[in-house]
């Protein structure tokens, strides 16, 4: 089992840095026309899917553990909404072009292949569409040691610095007109829980294994990573 499928085992909704309140903020602050199109890449739970639902927005999720969707389709149910949602790789998904006015990526690129993903969601934005992606950021050097333990229990290709972000949005013509770093953010109400938790199976024994390194890895590379928001437009 890797750290991505400990969050499926565990029915993890939130899981992305901020939670469910980061995302609030983002969209309270951007004020996205109410008749935009999302994407929900990567949407695991539906949490985010089912808030911007209840805004008025029309959302899309796709993900691609079968476990995700289960979990987001018992949302569906339980709130009485009607999301559509797909087992879908990002790297390859079945839209047409220019589908999307705005793709959210909360804590998904990091994971991905971004030559394959980034090209995709170029493809299936509308022309001017936006980007909203919350992602692992490298704040301080990292020995290749240290790359490689990350890199190993987290199952990314690489660590981004800011500056290597934006050479990759800017790659595949979705310019970053804006990134905001974990200063810039103001937690209004910090006893609003940022994650959620509803197993759907038992829970092995190496899950608790997982979590707990999980929790070491964060304390011990506290200082050289962090997360960011990334603000892009097709152009």
């Amino acid at each position: 089992m890797n750290y991505l499928h400990l969050l499926s085992s565990l029915g993890i909704g939130g899981a992305h840095p901020g939670g469910l309140m980061l995302t609030k903020q983002i969209f309270e602050s951007e004020q996205y026309p109410l008749d935009y199109k999302i994407l929900d890449a990567g949407c695991g739970t539906g949490q985010t899917a089912a808030y911007l639902t209840q805004l008025g927005y029309n959302v899309t999720g796709i993900d691609i553990n079968m476990q995700m969707i289960e979990h987001a389709t018992i949302r569906n149910h339980i709130n009485q909404l009607n999301i559509p949602y797909y087992v879908e790789d990002l790297a390859h998904t079945s839209f047409s072009d220019a589908s999307f006015d705005l793709v959210l990526c909360e804590s998904v690129l990091q994971f991905t292949s971004l030559t394959k993903t980034l090209s995709e969601i170029a493809r299936i934005l509308k022309s001017n569409g936006s980007v909203v992606a919350i992602e692992m950021v490298q704040d301080g050097t990292l020995t290749s040691e240290e790359q490689f333990e990350i890199k190993s229990f987290y199952g990314c290709e690489q660590i981004y610095t800011i500056s290597e972000w934006k050479q990759c949005f800017l790659k595949h013509h979705i310019p970053l007109s804006k990134v905001l770093t974990k200063t810039d953010i103001l937690f209004i109400d910090e006893n609003e829980p940022t994650t959620e938790f509803s197993p759907i199976e038992d829970i092995p024994q190496d899950v608790f294994e997982l979590l707990s390194e999980h929790e070491r890895l964060t304390q011990k590379y506290s200082n050289k990573l962090s997360f960011c928001i990334l603000f892009g437009q097709k152009c």
